[in-house]
């Protein structure tokens, strides 16, 4: 939980950069309570899986799970951060070619996760067609 804490705060900080520096924008205060909404629904998770598994007396097998939901969720983080620093720093190669490879070639070696990926971008773009409609 630490990590996830540690990585949302990096995020928001950087998150908040991107706003004011790149986007000339002010500090909204939806954005950050919808990024505090996720971190909690993360942090309930993990707490949850911890304690159905310890309740089960399976504990060293929910560590693990719970160690690759935080693995999953990082990533997650980290390709944000990377993608706002990138925002910021647009002539930096070594932060475009991180952008480039977290955001792109993980999902390359993930099938599942990039047919996932397709479709809810696929759902988005229904959405907003219909709303216009």
């Amino acid at each position: 939980m630490q990590v996830l804490g540690f990585l949302f705060l990096l995020d928001v900080v950087f998150g908040i950069l991107v706003d004011i520096v790149k986007n000339d924008d002010h500090i909204r205060i939806k954005k950050l309570l919808v990024s505090v909404a996720f971190l909690t629904m993360y942090f309930l998770i993990i707490a949850s899986t911890y304690v159905i598994g310890e309740r089960m007396d399976d504990a060293p097998e929910a560590l693990y799970i719970v160690k690759i939901l935080t693995y999953v969720f990082s990533y997650f983080y980290a390709a944000n951060i990377l993608r706002n620093m990138h925002n910021l720093t647009p002539d930096n190669r070594a932060l475009a070619f991180l952008d480039y490879f977290l955001g792109l070639q993980v999902i390359k070696y993930l099938p599942d996760l990039a047919r996932f990926l397709k479709l809810t971008s696929g759902d988005k773009r229904n959405n907003k067609k219909q709303k216009k409609q």
